[in-house]
């Protein structure tokens, strides 16, 4: 049953998906219906080549609207006026509103010799200075006392650029509720996506920065939803440039961006196809590297984009790939990646043949709308990975709380509790040396401290478990007449260590001072932790009688212990024994131990 919950929500939720890409579509291709006789639509306008002030009294040449520049006048760039004379029978019992979908680069619409928005900012040929309003539409409510019964004058003060699209579409003027609608169904599109976009994208960007967080990992998709952003940016923001090198900029800016999530689409969908990761790297550069040309040579339009058509062609073979793996494995959300990334190419086709003047010149582009159902998927993809994830630390967090408590309960019963064992069958025994019972009662209380201890590490860093040991060996050897010299120098952490592989150097040590104890009879023991030749070097020496190496036999415990212990850790230790006293040297690699330990 719970299988079965999350199966449900993700159909639930590409169904809504779904949905609102059949609510997108018509607006965006102007399905809406007007009612002839409550509007009036200009199709006709007078042109005027000129940078009047004011709009101009005299007629100009009559042309049709939409007017692309482009095509009547290619290399036309300035300030142009379009006049729409009409008349008025009465005036207007209803507040009359101005809809206007499309102009490029920025006009100033006048009413009667009155400016309707002011505020527009012009600049010279190039667009250095010019804010652009390409890519929103314009609705006005006209203020009733401008109107006047008969003849009126509507006027367009229109800025083109040869390097981008440059004109105007139909004016629309009618009941203003109504074309309010009509308005904001395109400015939702053009103007709001936009931004819901970014917001989506980083909103994607922060859940796969926690994902990668807990993997530890670097995608390829951070890469690109980074260059997303600068995309969407490239579009929000006023960057002071000229128009051509603004679409020089966003071409390039966008080919990174497709480039990375062709990559994180081919390797999400787990297919390989050998030569097309070398394809689409090459293909990508030398893409790259064509605009780069162009953009250095000053002749940069909006037509670079048509430079990346093989780029767009290529992408099929990924998300072909990611609608193949989903049908393959029956999951949903790969069936839903490749179907949202393949309208999203649509749509980029579908504003590239806006440029190249296949369809309407104020036809709305649909290659940001059209991103936004991939980005939502993609959220839910990443969401949907980061809960798995954040579920299975915790599984595994669980997992390694059990077998801590499995190590310290082993740890016990080996060390502690054997010595516990022993202590308790001497202290049965009638002839039991008291001597030997306190010992091995100390050595399980000094084995049940060292567990402690281990449990306490903090950073990796040994020096605080040995200070501990310190300042519990050096009470009990100055009651013994025993002085303890201590030789310690900062030494790095070792990032190897663990609470387990501690305990094993603490017991190391611990073997030592008490083997000296029992048959050196010492005056002096020293211990010294020193960092040397990439290794943390801990000595422990005594001055006593030393012993014979060749004299240790196959049961001393004491030593075979402690040699042991070295071997399962993978680092050096060396016994050395002479009539000056022993010598224990431990030695602990910097990076993780993969020395072969010397016997």
């Amino acid at each position: 049953m719970r299988a079965a919950a999350p199966e449900k929500q993700a159909r639930l939720y590409i169904t809504g998906i779904l949905l609102m890409l059949f609510l997108l579509l018509p607006p965006a291709f102007g399905a809406v219906q007007l009612r002839p006789h409550e509007i009036v639509r200009f199709d006709q306008a007078e042109f005027i080549v000129g940078d009047m002030p004011q709009p101009p009294a005299q007629p100009g040449a009559l042309v049709s609207l939409p007017d692309n520049w482009r095509m009547r006048a290619p290399r036309f760039s300035g300030i142009a006026w379009y006049r729409l004379p009409f008349n008025l029978a009465e005036m207007p019992k209803w507040p009359l509103g101005l809809y206007l979908p499309h102009l490029s680069v920025a006009g100033e619409i006048w009413l009667n010799g009155s400016l309707l928005n002011p505020g527009v900012r012009f600049g010279a040929p190039g667009g250095k200075q010019v804010e652009a309003m390409s890519d929103r539409p314009v609705f006005i409510v006209l203020p009733a006392g401008l109107f006047r019964p008969g003849d009126n004058v509507l006027a367009v003060r229109l800025l083109g650029d040869s390097s981008v699209r440059s004109g105007l579409s139909a004016i629309t003027i009618g009941p203003a509720m109504h074309l309010h609608r009509i308005y904001f169904q395109r400015y939702l599109l053009q103007v709001v996506t936009p931004y819901v976009l970014l917001i989506l994208v980083a909103g994607s960007l922060c859940f796969l920065l926690a994902y990668t967080w807990q993997q530890r990992r670097i995608f390829i998709i951070q890469f690109a939803l980074i260059l997303s952003v600068a995309s969407l940016l490239s579009y929000i923001l006023d960057v002071r440039i000229s128009l051509g090198a603004q679409q020089a900029l966003r071409t390039i800016i966008t080919t990174f961006m497709y480039w990375a999530l062709c990559v994180a689409g081919y390797r999400l969908a787990d297919i390989r196809l050998r030569g097309f990761l070398p394809l689409l790297h090459s293909l990508t550069v030398a893409t790259l590297a064509v605009i780069l040309v162009i953009l250095l040579l000053g002749k940069a339009t909006d037509r670079v984009w048509l430079m990346t058509w093989p780029h767009v062609l290529i992408r099929l073979v990924p998300i072909g790939l990611l609608i193949y793996r989903g049908w393959q494995t029956r999951e949903l959300k790969f069936i839903a990646l490749g179907l949202t990334a393949l309208f999203w190419n649509a749509t980029v086709a579908q504003s590239y043949f806006i440029i190249m003047d296949w369809l309407p010149w104020d036809s709305f582009r649909l290659s940001i709308a059209g991103a936004l159902p991939f980005c939502l998927v993609m959220i839910f993809y990443f969401a949907e990975r980061f809960i798995a994830s954040r579920e299975g630390s915790r599984r595994e967090q669980r997992a390694a709380i059990i077998a801590e408590r499995m190590r310290i309960l082993q740890d016990m019963h080996d060390g502690m509790g054997a010595q516990l064992i022993t202590a308790l069958r001497l202290a049965r025994r009638e002839d039991t040396d008291r001597e030997e019972l306190a010992r091995h009662i100390e050595e399980s209380l000094q084995d049940l401290r060292l567990i402690i201890d281990s449990l306490d590490m903090t950073e990796h860093d040994l020096l605080p478990l040995l200070g501990n040991l310190r300042f519990r060996l050096e009470p009990r050897l100055q009651a013994l007449g025993i002085h303890l010299a201590w030789d310690v120098s900062p030494i790095p952490p070792l990032a190897y260590l663990t609470p387990e592989s501690a305990l094993s150097v603490l017991r190391i040590v611990q073997e030592a001072v008490n083997n000296a104890l029992q048959h050196a009879q010492p005056t002096l023991i020293t211990i010294s932790v020193q960092p040397r030749d990439g290794a943390v070097v801990i000595r422990v020496a005594d001055n006593g009688h030393g012993f014979i190496p060749g004299e240790r036999r196959p049961g001393s415990r004491g030593l075979n212990g402690m040699q042991t212990r070295a071997d399962k850790l993978g680092v050096r230790l060396l016994i050395q024994g002479g009539p000056r006293g022993t010598e224990v040297i431990l030695s602990l690699p910097f990076s993780a131990p993969g020395l072969q330990p010397q016997k």
